[in-house]
Order: C-alpha cells, then sequence, then structure tokens
C-alpha cells in the first residue's frame, strides 16, 4: 500500500523505518521552497482508528511537547482518508536497539539516561499526562539524549491478538502489578522506569518469564531477579523502591527518584527508603482475578487471547 515516493498530504515517503500491527512507520521529508526537513510518519491501518482517541492523544502528545526529553509531535491529521501522525525524526533509533547492539549500559550511562527520562516523566506528569508505555522501544534517541515517543497513541491503534500476540509479552513486562487490574497513576511509570534502569544495567529483564501469564504472576507476586553484586547497593535500593509491587510504596514522585539518582552520580548518600518487605506482594484475589481472566497461551481460545490484547491496550 505504502511506497517510496509516495505522497501523503505535505509528506513524501523516503524508506520504511518499521512495521507493527497498528500499521507502519516511515521516514518521510516536508519539502518547501527552501527547507527539507526529515520526520517521522506513523501510518496506521485504516480499520484499527479510533479516531476520537487519536485526536485526543495527539493532542495531550501536544501539550507535552516543549521538553528536550520529549519528541515533538508535528502533525496528526488526515490527508485523502489516510491519518498520519508525525513527530521529530531520531536519527540514532531506539534505545531498544542500543540494547540489542550493546548489551548493556555502564552504571554511571544507566543512572545518567535515567535520570534525563525522570525529567521528561516529570514534565508530563506536572501537566497530568501519564506515558503508561515506557519501554525501551518508546524511547528514541538523539546523539546520547533519550526522548520520550509514542504516549498514548499506542491506545488508539486497535489491534487484534492475531497479529499482535508476539508484542504483547514485551508490553507486559514493564506492566506494574495493578496495571493490569486497569489502575494507572504517576507510580504506574515509576515502576516503569525501574523495569527500564534495570534493564539498562543488565541487559535483562527483572521479569524474564516468556509465557504471558507466567510473567502477570511474577511481576505480581515474585521478587524481582537479583542484581548483580557489583551494583552499588544505593543503586539496587533506588530500583527496589521502584519495583515495589504496592504503588504507594514506591516514589511518590519522578522528581524524587530523579534526585536520588542525581545523589548516587554525585556520589552522596541517598534518602532513607523504609523497604517494604520484599515478600510482599499484590492482593492475592485481584491476582487471582486477574489470571482467570488473562490465561494467555497457545492454547487460549480468540476470545481469551483478545482479552489479554485488551489489557495490554488499556495500559499502553
Amino acid at each position: 500500500m505504502f511506497r517510496e515516493g509516495l505522497q501523503i498530504g505535505p509528506y513524501t515517503l523516503i524508506r520504511k523505518l518499521g512495521k507493527g500491527g497498528f500499521g507502519e512507520v516511515w521516514l518521510g521529508e516536508r519539502r518547501t521552497k527552501f527547507v527539507t526537513t526529515k520526520v517521522a510518519v506513523k501510518l496506521p491501518n485504516d480499520e484499527q482508528i479510533d479516531h476520537e482517541t487519536i485526536k485526543h492523544e495527539a493532542t495531550l502528545w501536544e501539550q507535552a511537547s516543549g521538553h528536550p526529553n520529549i519528541l515533538p509531535i508535528i502533525d496528526a491529521d488526515e490527508y485523502d482518508g489516510q491519518i498520519v501522525i508525525v513527530s521529530e525524526f531520531a536519527p540514532d533509533g531506539s534505545l531498544d536497539e542500543w540494547l540489542k547492539r550493546n548489551g548493556k549500559m555502564s552504571p554511571e550511562r544507566a543512572i545518567e539516561t535515567t535520570v534525563k527520562i525522570l525529567d521528561g516523566l516529570e514534565f508530563l506528569h506536572s501537566r497530568n499526562i501519564i506515558h503508561r508505555d515506557l519501554k525501551p522501544a518508546n524511547i528514541l534517541l538523539q546523539g546520547e539524549t533519550p526522548r520520550l515517543a509514542d504516549f498514548g497513541i499506542s491506545r488508539a491503534l486497535r489491534t487484534t491478538a492475531s497479529s499482535q500476540s508476539s508484542d504483547i509479552s514485551g508490553t507486559f513486562a514493564y506492566m506494574s502489578p495493578e496495571g493490569f487490574d486497569g489502575k494507572r497513576s504517576v507510580q504506574t511509570d515509576i515502576w516503569a522506569v525501574g523495569v527500564n534502569l534495570y534493564q539498562f544495567l543488565t541487559g535483562k529483564l527483572p521479569f524474564p518469564q516468556k509465557e504471558p501469564s507466567a510473567l502477570i504472576a511474577a511481576i505480581m507476586m515474585r521478587e524481582f531477579e537479583p542484581l548483580p553484586t557489583d551494583i552499588p547497593q544505593d543503586l539496587q535500593n533506588v530500583i527496589a523502591k521502584a519495583l515495589a509491587k504496592l504503588p504507594e510504596n514506591r516514589y511518590a514522585m519522578a522528581g524524587e527518584m530523579l534526585e536520588d539518582l542525581r545523589r548516587i552520580l554525585r556520589n552522596e548518600a541517598v534518602s532513607d527508603f523504609n523497604q517494604p518487605d520484599s515478600r510482599q506482594t499484590f492482593p492475592a484475589e485481584q491476582v487471582r482475578r486477574i489470571r482467570q481472566s488473562a490465561p494467555f497461551s497457545a492454547n487460549n481460545s480468540q476470545d481469551e487471547n483478545e482479552t489479554i490484547v485488551r489489557s495490554a491496550q488499556s495500559f499502553g
């Protein structure tokens, strides 16, 4: 359907950057008499678009633009029947791609990267916007500067279990325990930051289970995999607080976690934690109900798998 050189409104498609259940992302150009600007053009599949949600979420994204660690949206419109969502082009790819090439970060780089992510989140939260889908694939790079992208828009792009089942466990890996119950708050994003920081340091996920129902159970009921012993204890404490099972036991604000990480960079002691019992889990009745409603496996019916997809979309 889409091809190199295709003109959609003021944008010329140059090359495909990616494809998923939602549609395609292309490198595009907007050409004027004097300037040619490279942009990222997201082209959703027509049958998967919720127009009202697109409008709402694009408005939120526009309100969040203007911070150095947030990728600005440029345009969200419809041209000749095709919805387009256009943002600045980040030429250095995503953190997900960086991790696949490099494995993991040094503690100093991991902390510095996370500080910038938290700075962007603090900006979002000050405008009452929750990112809801914070993972390396949605954190783009310009040089070594991380920029948050794609918050909210994913909720407007409807997918099916058949097209997205391979992506769902990846989404679940960054979801907080309460996220599986449809609850979102600042602490939902704090949890995701903790997962990302753990991954930056180790190249692995804190909950490595592959099968989604096992992953859900681990996130809600088990401790995360121990960090390597060479990770400084203060940094381990920061991650443990971010990954507390109950939201009230996490950092109250992104700025609090940011300041603790800055203290570590300055070789200063971080604040006292009063860590919750590491054996504490999400309420058992909610765990049971969620697992019963979302036992994703190859043996599930289409309706059961759709339940899993809807759960992930309500989070993202």
